[in-house]
Formats: structure tokens, sequence, C-alpha cells
């Protein structure tokens, strides 16, 4: 029995010794992983991101304040210069971007977006492979426009599109819809209507495919005019040659302005049977043809 006790004292401290081991290893894993985080170049990923970014859709952009998130990501506040007439630079805040885990060891890596703008929120997942899932809700429109624009839209915009084959060119195919609630209207005293026309609330479907917006149902309730319609746009290289095919059939109500309905007949257009009036506008953007 004594010659048992040295190996039996020997066991455990060689036990104590493995648990003093495994504890040690954790101890440097867990303070190098916190370290590389505490100083990971931050900076210097914001930048690769934002230039390659910038490089693939030939959009402007700025970020700031970027942070490492855990236990992996990217946070920062982000600035978009989309050089589009009357639209203002996108700010976008609380901006997070992480992998999406299940597909981090994948071919098709995913990654997942989420921020503010325009007191609204966006959440977005994008892969590799092109494919695209974007929603956002209560997105303030008065906010994303100058204050300069002669016709201005304001109401809180929500909505997704879900997409395949997204390129650079944000060509690609899938389907959009869109919802605008307490929409109005500002700036049509110059064509002599009321400076401010509420529309209600519009609803929207649709689909594209490359340079082609089909839109499925486009439904307008709830406002001094009435709209139900479709057609489809086509996306030129600016707004001069976006063309359109559309089919709109107007429904006054009991708050329809009488100067908006003078404005129909002076166009040449006539009111149907049940009252609507059908309109098929052509043409391009900046310049429609109603007939």
């Amino acid at each position: 029995m004594s010659r048992m006790l040295p190996l039996f004292s020997s066991w455990q401290r060689l036990a104590g010794n493995r648990r003093l081991f495994m504890l040690c290893l954790l101890l440097f894993v867990v303070s190098t992983f916190f370290s590389i985080w505490l100083f990971f170049p931050v900076d210097a990923l914001q930048r690769r991101l934002l230039q390659e970014v910038s490089q693939q859709t030939g959009v402007d952009m700025r970020g700031r304040n970027a942070t490492m998130l855990f236990p992996l990501g990217l946070g920062l506040d982000l600035s978009i210069y989309p050089d589009i007439q009357g639209l203002k630079d996108l700010e976008l805040t609380e901006l997070q971007i992480s992998p999406v885990w299940h597909k981090l060891f994948s071919d098709d890596k995913k990654v997942n977006l989420t921020g503010m703008l325009a007191a609204g929120k966006i959440d977005a997942d994008a892969a590799k492979s092109g494919q695209i899932n974007f929603k956002f809700e209560d997105i303030a429109l008065a906010e994303l426009q100058q204050a300069g624009m002669p016709y201005r839209i304001s109401g809180k915009m929500s909505g997704q599109l879900a997409g395949e084959n997204i390129s650079e060119q944000m060509r690609g195919r899938g389907n959009f819809s869109l919802n605008l609630e307490g929409a109005q209207i500002f700036g049509l005293e110059k064509i002599g209507l009321p400076a401010s026309f509420s529309a209600g609330t519009l609803r929207l479907q649709g689909r594209f495919d490359q340079r082609r917006f089909s839109l499925e149902k486009v439904v307008l309730t709830g406002g001094s005019l009435e709209l139900t319609g479709g057609g489809n746009i086509l996306i030129g290289e600016s707004s001069e040659q976006t063309r359109l095919n559309l089919n709109v059939r107007l429904h006054p109500t009991a708050t329809t302005p009488d100067s908006l309905l003078e404005l129909f007949n002076l166009t040449g257009i006539r009111p149907t049977d049940d009252g609507s009036y059908l309109m098929r506008i052509g043409g391009t953007l900046v310049k429609p043809i109603i007939r």
C-alpha cells in the first residue's frame, strides 16, 4: 500500500499539470483573439472594403467611425454620393457588416448589412454569386430629396427587393415591392393645383430582368385621387434614355380638386363611363408623352 502512494501522488501532479496547461492554453487563445480584435487595423479594412465596393458599383462613398464588432464584423457610418439630380447624399448610420455564419465556409459566401437611413431601417444579405435580399422600413422619403426640387414627395417608404445574378452594373433579375404611406406631393401650385396634394397610400409590386422593370401592380388609395395601373420601364444610361410604357387609370374622389379635373380636360383626356380617366404614358422619363 505504501508503494502505491508515490504513484498516486504523481498521477495527481500530472492531472494538475494538465489542467494548468489547458487553462494556460485557453487564456493564451482568448488573449490572442482579443489582442487581434482590439488592435486590428480597422481603418485600413474600412478603406479597402469601400474601395472595392466603389470600384464595383461606380458610386463614390466615404466611411467614418469604423469599429470592430464582436465576434466578427465591422461597424461604421457611411456617406454615399450617388450624383443623381434631386437626390441628396445618403447618410447611413449605425451600419453593421458581418458574415452570415452558415455561409462562412461555403463557396457562396454571404454578408449581412444593417443600418439606419433617413430615420428608417435597412437590412440586406448579399452573396458572392450575386444573390441579394434587401429590405427597408419607414424610410422618410422627404429626407432623401434636395430642398430645391420643383416637385417633392413625402411619406414613409417600406419595401423589399430580392434578386439573383446581380452584377456590378446592377443587372440581374428578381422581384420587388414598395409601400408608401401618407404620401404628400408638393410644388403643384406651379401648374395651378393646390400647393400640397394628399396622395394617400401607394402599393407597388413588380419584377425586373436586366434593365427592364415590369410594374405588375400599382395602386394608389386614400388620397385626393385614386389610381390603378401597370406597365414597363426600360432603364437607360440616363433619365433622358429611360423609356416609359405605362397604362394608368385615374379615379377622382370627393376631395379631388376641380383644378385637377380641368387640367385633365385641357390635355384632351375625357372621362370614361365610370368617371375614371385612362392614360397611356410613353416617351422618356424627362419628356413623358401622355395619350
